[in-house]
């Protein structure tokens, strides 16, 4: 059996449109970064889909404007950052309602990473919300 190397650049940046579509996008980008078989690739791509579905969802960006995330791969972990054009109605939080048919996407988030946070652009506007998860 051969032993194929890969050679992953460590920090990748995309750029998606603010529409539904962009969720599935993001997942297949970051399972084509991390690789088959990466030990934290289901949960990284679980959350992705969360919080893109966030910004879609909940920001400005929604319209059909920009959704940047950014994917680092550490040496121990799996940085994520999804950046969009924020929201003046509310914050990301994290709604803990077993009986709601939405709204659990940070909960899972605040679930399954090791730390989490958002990072308000006051200048720009953007809204970034960041998590890890460690392997």
């Amino acid at each position: 059996m051969a032993v194929v190397q890969r050679i992953l650049p460590l920090r990748s940046t995309m750029f998606l449109r603010g529409v539904p579509e962009a969720v599935s996008e993001a997942r297949d980008r970051v399972r084509g970064f991390l690789g088959e078989g990466h030990p934290v690739s289901e949960d990284v791509v679980l959350l992705v889909s969360e919080v893109v579905t966030n910004s879609v969802v909940h920001s400005a960006s929604g319209a059909g404007g920009r959704v940047a995330m950014t994917v680092e791969l550490g040496a121990r972990s799996v940085l994520v950052e999804v950046s969009d054009a924020g929201s003046g109605a509310s914050a990301p939080h994290v709604r803990n309602d077993p009986q709601a048919e939405n709204g659990r996407g940070m909960f899972l988030v605040d679930l399954l990473a090791n730390r989490w946070g958002v990072k308000d652009d006051r200048r720009g506007g953007r809204r970034t919300v960041w998590f890890e998860i460690g392997f």
